[in-house]
């Protein structure tokens, strides 16, 4: 909220009222630090952890407003390198501490205002809200300073039997957090205030066996270990499954460059139905640690060791240097779960000295499926026709019929045949036994319940299949039909909510353990274009024709005729600009009408290398494009005859050649003739072009290098952000790291792969865009973490109106 200068007198922190839009982030640095990273080599200083020396923004290190120090890097097993800036005291003086009680003193008025102000806001927000919660409100307590802070004024603002305290034991917190934990605990027991603890009925071993570790785009451990145990627990307390409550949090917006853009009370941003109030949105690290010091609070000591924050032991979303100095500070504790890595990996070929680079390079993080997993399976397999959906589950005799329940009224007919009566119409369900087998036939169709209804069936086997009483199904069920306390058990008294099939791919364990059957299967259609590609003249006569039936009729004035024509077609389908009306007269090519996204395009137009960017961030989502995009490595040259080579593999039934050709032609075409090529950066050629007296054209392709976009435009990559996300799951929260590792085997393309953009490069772009439309996107390149979020009601299409 308030901007801070470095106080030389003090060695602190002095605040001021101007506004403050970016915080760095500053900690106070204490001895235990400076020891880990090496600094006693170079300077005295007293082992003492009364006060701290220093101030940490980042990997900056400033002593008495003086930049003395860098680090630099930092993983598991690496540990930063440390760069000596200046001298912070001559000829060897040991350092001083930080006065603090001065610092303290300074900073009382205009602390003392902060305090007010948010006091005030916590309880107007009790007041507003007190008739639409059930009389319920908590303070989301997870150890590290925020939720210390929230929870100190909160119990200055409210009655102290007016609210509680939940701490989400995830089994994975460090010791130093269970420290402060039964400390607050005590405090609040003296001052009448009910703590609690929600834990899983699963500990960490059996989980992380079960599901693999987490990683970037599967954080099972959130649900899991956090919200699903903080549900029931509240269910419990208030004896109500439907129940609405205020969670007080200390969420910091996402400690992003816009915190104030946020809203401070929200509704299902964290729990569906649930009211979170985050006090401190607006707060920086300075004004924290100054109230912290000004109150003495109890303060973690895992910041005395010079950890940036306090979380789960090892977690998929940090980074860096943070990661070095936890697995100093509790080796015992974090090997636990790096182990685990190790037995879980489907890298049993490495020697330990290559699982040990695996893990210190992050490697093990960017995991999507269980085929990086050495126990990753598939119990069962999926055909379906339209009227049709055969299931083969791999194993007889498992008991599905209560999960059946869940989606529609259930009835056993006779051996063998059951049916569910779903939106008014009955479906049939067919099981035999065969073999080692039981096979599920369901009777079905293609209108939009029949294909709801099948998807809730396929839920129902992966369900019975995988589920471990996880307690997330049981917590997404607000009408308390779902027991997992022995074993699944349905209520008959189920409203069929589907809330429990809406978990992501059904089963959060099948989404972290599958195999994905058939997942390798040879691509098809990458001779969508044939040997002509696509040109930009014929997208200026397309986007003339606004997309028309007179570009169809007319053959695109006559240059865009027979063949060309179908490769266009396809063209656009590929681009997203087309969608095939049948009830619309006129033949194959005129049924194809232009998508919103194509009319934007057409606003934009296609001179402007924007629209060219914003159609190739759909077309990395086909084959040919997509092929292209993740086996042409950057700054490398590539023959014709060498691509048809990688392409071999992929097209083993092309024996004479003629689709490899085709494929080769298409792309020297669209390189050559449109700013796909050099312009965005996918390739620049090495080219030779001819026209005859004739004035045909002849363009003999030598060899071709990816390079990079030069200036890439901010909302494209906004876009091509979004699709990133959509298809990898709808994950909204990833890292910087995540979208340079170009080696993961993903659905998502990242846009620094689409473009050739460098970790810089993507860090600028992401950190304007946050400036510029926090409503879409914040980022955190702080605290050692690089932390993506894009708000998870936004689309790709909404990315549209900004333009």
């Amino acid at each position: 909220m308030y901007s801070y200068e470095w106080d030389v007198s003090t060695g602190g922190i002095l605040l001021n009222t101007t506004p403050l839009a970016f915080s760095k982030e500053p900690r106070p640095v204490y001895y235990e630090e400076l020891d880990i990273l090496g600094f006693d080599k170079y300077w005295n200083y007293v082992k003492n952890d009364t006060y701290p020396y220093m101030w940490a923004e980042s990997n900056n290190y400033y002593y008495r407003g003086r930049l003395v120090a860098k680090t630099k890097g930092g993983a598991i097993y690496t540990k930063p390198e440390l760069i000596i800036m200046d001298e912070p005291e001559k000829d060897g003086v040991p350092l001083r501490f930080v006065d603090l009680p001065a610092m303290v003193e300074k900073n009382r008025e205009i602390l003392g205002n902060l305090y007010q102000e948010t006091i005030r806001e916590i309880y107007n927000a009790y007041k507003k809200y007190e008739t639409k919660v059930d009389i319920f409100y908590y303070v989301a307590f997870s150890g590290g300073k925020d939720s210390v802070v929230v929870l100190d004024l909160v119990q200055r603002a409210l009655p102290h039997n007016m609210f509680k305290v939940l701490f989400g034991d995830t089994g994975m917190e460090f010791p130093d957090t269970y420290d402060v934990v039964d400390k607050i605990k005590a405090q609040c027991e003296e001052k009448g205030i009910h703590f609690l603890s929600a834990k899983s009925e699963l500990s960490t071993e059996q989980t992380w066996n079960c599901f693999g570790p987490p990683a970037t785009t599967n954080r099972w451990c959130c649900s899991v270990h956090k919200t699903s145990p903080q549900i029931n627990s509240i269910r419990s307390i208030l004896g109500k499954y439907n129940f609405t409550g205020m969670a007080f949090t200390g969420v910091r917006g996402d400690e992003s460059l816009n915190r104030s853009k946020y809203e401070k009370i929200s509704y299902g941003e964290k729990h569906q139905g649930q009211y979170s109030c985050h006090p401190i949105l607006e707060w920086n690290s300075a004004e924290l640690f100054l109230y912290i010091y000004t109150y003495e609070l109890i303060m973690n000591k895992t910041y005395l060791k010079g950890n940036s924050r306090a979380g789960c032991l090892v977690c998929p979303m940090s980074s860096g240097k943070h990661e070095f100095m936890k697995h100093v500070c509790y080796t015992d504790e974090m090997d636990v779960f790096l182990d685990k890595i190790k037995e879980t990996s489907g890298k049993t070929h490495y020697s330990d000295n290559e699982m040990k680079d695996f893990i210190n390079e992050g490697f093990w993080k960017n995991r999507r499926s269980g085929r990086e997993l050495n126990f990753g399976q598939d119990k069962f397999i999926v055909t379906s026709t339209k009227s049709n959906m055969e299931i083969i589950v791999f194993q007889k005799y498992f008991e599905w019929e209560a999960w059946a329940k869940t989606v529609g009224t259930f009835n056993k007919v006779d051996n063998g045949l059951y049916t569910i009566e779903f939106k008014d119409k009955l479906y049939q369900i067919e099981v035999n036994a065969e073999n080692d087998n039981m096979i599920f036939n369901v009777s079905c169709g293609t209108s939009k319940n029949d294909v709801r209804f099948a998807s809730l069936f396929r839920s129902v086997i992966v369900k019975s299949l995988y589920c471990i009483d996880c307690g997330v199904c049981a917590a997404e069920c607000k009408n308390h039909c779902i027991d997992m306390s022995n074993r699944v058990k349905i209520s008959d008294g189920c409203v069929h909510c589907h809330k429990c099939h809406d978990v992501h791919e059904h089963c959060l364990r099948y989404n972290s353990i599958r195999n994905k059957i058939g997942g390798e299967k040879k691509m098809k259609g990458l001779d969508r274009y044939f040997s002509f590609g696509i040109r930009k003249e014929w997208m200026l006569i397309y986007e003339k024709y606004k997309g028309g039936e007179g570009f169809w009729m007319t053959d695109g004035d006559q240059i865009v005729a027979n063949k060309k024509k179908d490769a266009f077609l396809n063209f656009v389908k590929d681009a997203d600009m087309v969608l095939y009306d049948k009830k619309l007269p006129g033949d194959k090519y005129t049924k194809y009408v232009p998508t919103d996204f194509a009319k934007k395009m057409f606003e934009i137009g296609f001179d402007d290398d924007v629209a060219w960017g914003m159609i190739l961030s759909n077309l990395v989502y086909t084959s040919e494009f997509n092929w292209f995009v993740k086996n042409i490595d950057f700054n490398h040259s590539y023959t014709p005859d060498y691509i048809k080579t990688l392409l071999e593999e992929l097209m083993e039934n092309d024996s004479k050649g003629l689709g490899k050709r085709n494929i080769v032609d298409a792309f020297k075409i669209i390189l050559t003739k449109t700013p796909i090529g050099n312009e965005l950066g996918l390739a620049s050629c090495d080219y030779i072009e001819k026209v005859s007296v004739s004035g045909k054209e002849t363009i003999t392709l030598n060899s071709l290098i990816r390079g990079k976009w030069e200036n890439p435009n901010p909302l494209v990559i906004l876009y091509a952000l979004y699709k990133f996300s959509e298809a990898c799951g709808d994950y909204h929260q990833f890292t910087l790291s995540r979208l340079m590792n170009f080696d993961i085997d993903s659905e998502g393309v990242s846009p620094a792969q689409i473009f050739g953009l460098n970790r810089e490069e993507m860090e600028r772009i992401l950190n304007g865009l946050a400036v510029n439309y926090p409503e879409f996107i914040s980022v955190s390149f702080n605290l050692d973490l690089d932390n993506v979020t894009l708000r998870n009601e936004k689309t790709a299409m909404d990315v549209l109106t900004l333009f």
